[in-house]
This record gives C-alpha cells, sequence and structure tokens, in this order.
C-alpha cells in the first residue's frame, strides 16, 4: 500500500512540472513575440518619421505678389474720426495661375473684404506691433473665405497710416 502511494506522488509531481513547463513556455513565447512587435513598431515608427520631416523640409512655395490701390478706410473707433490709409500686395503661390486670374477678375470682391476688415477694427489695435501678424492671419482668412481657385498666403503693408 504504500509503495502505490509513492508512485502516484511521483506521477504527480511529473504532471505539475510538465505543465509548469510548458506554461512557462508559452509566457516566454509571448513575452517575445511582444518585444519583436514593439521593436518593429518602434523602426517603422521611426523611419517614417525622419521621412516626413525631409518631405517637409523640401516643400519651399515661391510667392508672388499682387498690388493693391491704395486703400483709406474709417475705422471703427467710436466718434469715425479715424481712419486707415495704406497700400497691401497679397501673395499667394506662383504657381496658382487660376488663383491669378481669380484675384485679376476679383479685385472689387477683394478690395471689399479689405475696407470691411479695417471697418471694424480699432486705431489701438492696429497701432500695436504686438497684433501685427494676427492682423495679416485675419486679412488673409478675410479674403480667403471668398476665393474658389486657391488661397492667399501672404499679406504685405507697402505703406501704412493710422491717425
Amino acid at each position: 500500500m504504500a509503495l502505490g502511494k509513492g508512485k502516484d506522488k511521483e506521477k504527480e509531481k511529473g504532471e505539475k512540472s510538465g505543465k509548469s513547463g510548458k506554461g512557462l513556455m508559452i509566457v516566454l513565447f509571448i513575452l517575445g513575440l511582444l518585444v519583436l512587435g514593439s521593436a518593429a513598431f518602434g523602426g517603422v515608427y521611426l523611419f517614417m518619421k525622419t521621412k516626413n520631416t525631409v518631405d517637409a523640409q523640401e516643400v519651399v512655395v515661391e510667392n508672388e505678389y499682387m498690388d493693391l490701390a491704395e486703400f483709406t478706410v474709417n475705422l471703427g473707433d467710436e466718434g469715425g474720426k479715424r481712419f486707415f490709409k495704406g497700400e497691401l500686395a497679397l501673395g499667394y503661390d506662383k504657381t496658382k495661375t487660376k488663383l491669378k486670374e481669380e484675384l485679376t477678375a476679383n479685385q472689387v470682391v477683394v478690395r471689399d473684404d479689405i475696407i470691411f476688415f479695417f471697418k471694424s477694427q480699432k486705431a489701438d489695435y492696429l497701432n500695436n506691433v504686438a497684433n501685427r501678424d494676427a492682423i495679416k492671419r485675419q486679412l488673409i482668412d478675410s479674403i480667403n473665405k471668398d476665393l474658389t481657385k486657391g488661397k492667399i498666403t501672404d499679406v504685405r503693408f507697402k505703406s501704412m497710416i493710422i491717425q
């Protein structure tokens, strides 16, 4: 009897060590796959990231500028005694020939957008140098909403008087 029980215990130990060995191998296999997958993902991610930055550096847009006639516009200050007087040039991608044609054909619409932009501004805002980029961005957005064949990318002031 004692002899039979000893064999059963040895059998159980063998089964347990066999099961734990298989379980350990499965866990190690899964961990290995995770490490390889992570390494592959990291390599692809870094490769794509460096490729995109190189492409972004190669793109250089050359602007062509269209001069507009002088503007004289009353500003939005109370009393209506302040005004803007100046000349602007609109910059756009010179490869966009359709946009050049649209700007020339719709100069009245573009001038209207610019006039109403300045009518809504106050002299203190326009005179503040810190607002220079914001003013240009707002002007660009104001003009671009009426364009269909391309977008203005830059606005340059040839002269500007605020009184």
